[in-house]
């Protein structure tokens, strides 16, 4: 095949991965080498053009159906009771002195901000269990230690985050053993979807069938 077509600018060429824009701007930023490796591991330029866009484009984009767009589209105010239940021997409340939203208790950052719902037990060591719902910011960078949502090649999963001097793995836990950890692979494709910042579970007693 002939090169001497090849090079120069084509109308309408590139990728257009977000709505109908082209990939026609540039950003530039000095990093650390480490902040680079970061880069690249959270899915490099799909990132951070995920991460930059707005909150009614993302809308359109294609997300798993398992995944909820928190839309916090009112306040409810509830008591806060000044002093602590304990577990063993109630304690009597006897007044409170603040309210509590749980929009502002749950969500930081809105346009970020999804909900989860679990599936599997790899996680109920620290307190994930199957058919919890998980709240999960797509802004946050995630530290060692995070509980994150990772997509790996067409896969998600939840695990714990964990850098070493090596690089880093998702570490499951569940003492069963029947978890293993998860090390990145040469031929995978990882991209962080977010960080989960709370677990919310039902305590209520199920109906037996």
């Amino acid at each position: 095949m002939s090169d001497k077509k090849r090079g120069g600018y084509r109308p309408n060429a590139g990728r257009k991965p977000i709505g109908d824009e082209a990939l026609s701007a540039t950003i530039i930023a000095r990093v650390t080498p480490k902040q680079k490796e970061n880069f690249k591991t959270f899915g490099g330029g799909d990132w951070l053009r995920s991460a930059l866009t707005l909150p009614e484009v993302m809308e359109s984009r294609d997300l798993p159906d398992w995944v909820q767009r928190v839309n916090p589209v009112k306040q409810l105010s509830v008591p806060v009771f000044q002093y602590s239940v304990q577990a063993g021997f109630p304690s009597p409340a006897e007044s409170y002195k603040e309210t509590l939203d749980f929009n502002e208790l749950l969500v930081n950052n809105e346009s970020s901000t999804f909900v989860l719902r679990v599936s599997g037990e790899s996680m109920v060591d620290a307190g994930i269990f199957e058919d919890d719902l998980i709240v999960v910011d797509r802004s946050r960078t995630p530290k060692n230690g995070d509980i994150v949502v990772m997509q790996i090649d067409n896969e998600y999963t939840v695990k714990r985050f964990m850098k070493t001097s090596d690089g880093f793995y998702l570490k499951a836990e569940n003492s069963s053993g029947l978890y293993k950890d998860i090390y990145p692979e040469e031929d995978q494709e990882w991209h962080l979807f977010g960080v989960v910042n709370y677990a919310i579970k039902s305590l209520a007693a199920r109906k037996v069938s």
